[in-house]
């Protein structure tokens, strides 16, 4: 008698059945069946072969969530400072229509406009602050998604017209009313030139109120103010050969010490590198390990410690073999190379 367990496998269940099979005859001894809880779309996904996460949607509807509490604080925290100002437009201010309130933000640039208007284009910066990354590696590396070159073109195409973000969705909106300004992205800089031209042009008729004071205020805490990222220090390892135990005051035991070294450390990329080098392993055409000198590990390491990358024809270059002569390298063999000094 032999066992046999059976496995069927559905986009939202696992079905089971364990056999028994004895002189031709087969008897199901148990089964049962475990079904994965996919609504549609995860289904859909699956289906797909695309990757899902439960709880990216909940991450995306909570992003949205923040983003309208915090334009609300914005919009209420500006309320306050205009009404202290006697800057509160009027409700027949509210009811501009687009082209109207970018004819608005054209004028207001050129020629003097009374405080309640001006406060209502403050209310209408506040709405719309345009794109700004806080991924430090966009700067660090320079490259920038297809996505954002799109956003900084178009900043630089109204830089070259000389117009602002105002001056120029009302040259479209005059020619066509059905334009979408929705779906013209520009960069956050592009939104502070223009609250700072119209500030700077406004700010001869009323120097009393349109102080530094006031413009440090209303653009800088309110309008464009960005939350500093938050410290992951906390996520920062404990350096396993240097850490201790210890009992806190609340007479837990835990794990302290020095914290592990950044990638960014000079330490931590030669550490790094050696141990890369030290796991290459280099082999003959009939399978025997060719071990590296100290020299060519040497050689190897001032190579990685000027260069990003050090690939297995670069490899047999410094340590002077030829390939073609059945040479070849288990950790570099059809990969992008090792990885070396990170500028």
């Amino acid at each position: 008698m032999k066992r046999i367990l059976g496995l069927d496998l559905g986009v939202g269940s696992v079905g089971w059945a364990l056999i028994n099979e004895s002189d031709g005859q087969k008897h199901i001894v148990q089964m049962g069946v475990r079904v994965i809880p996919l609504s549609k779309d995860d289904s859909d996904e699956f289906t797909k072969g695309n990757a899902i996460s439960k709880n990216q949607s909940r991450t995306i509807k909570r992003g949205q969530r923040r983003g309208m509490d915090r334009y609300q604080m914005r919009r209420t925290r500006l309320r306050e400072k205009l009404a202290e100002l006697d800057m509160l437009p009027e409700a027949d201010l509210f009811a501009l229509s687009a082209l109207e309130l970018y004819g608005l933000r054209h004028i207001a640039i050129q020629q003097k406009i009374s405080l309640k208007e001006l406060g209502r284009l403050f209310f209408h910066l506040n709405q719309r602050r345009g794109y700004k990354s806080s991924r430090k590696e966009e700067a660090a590396d320079g490259k920038e998604t297809d996505y954002v070159q799109e956003v900084n073109g178009r900043h630089q195409k109204i830089n070259e017209l000389g117009l602002t973000i105002g001056q120029y969705f009302f040259k479209e909106l005059s020619q066509n009313s059905l334009y979408r300004v929705k779906q013209e992205v520009f960069p956050r800089a592009a939104y502070i030139n223009e609250f700072d031209a119209i500030w700077n042009a406004q700010r001869k008729y009323y120097p009393s109120i349109l102080t530094d004071e006031n413009l440090e205020e209303i653009r800088d805490r309110i309008i464009y103010y960005q939350r500093p990222l938050k410290s992951q220090k906390g996520l920062v390892s404990i350096c396993e050969l240097e850490g201790k135990l210890y009992t806190d005051a609340a007479g837990k035991r835990k794990l302290g010490g020095p914290k592990v070294a950044p990638k960014s450390s000079p330490v931590f990329q030669i550490c790094k590198i050696w141990e890369s080098i030290n796991a290459i392993t280099i082999k003959d055409r009939y399978g025997d390990k060719f071990p590296l000198t100290l020299e060519q590990k040497q050689s190897l390491f001032d190579y990685l410690d000027n260069n990003e990358k050090l690939t297995e024809s670069q490899l047999f270059k410094i340590i002077r073999l030829k390939k073609r002569d059945g040479f070849s390298a288990d950790k570099l063999a059809g990969t992008k190379g090792i990885q070396g000094m990170i500028a």
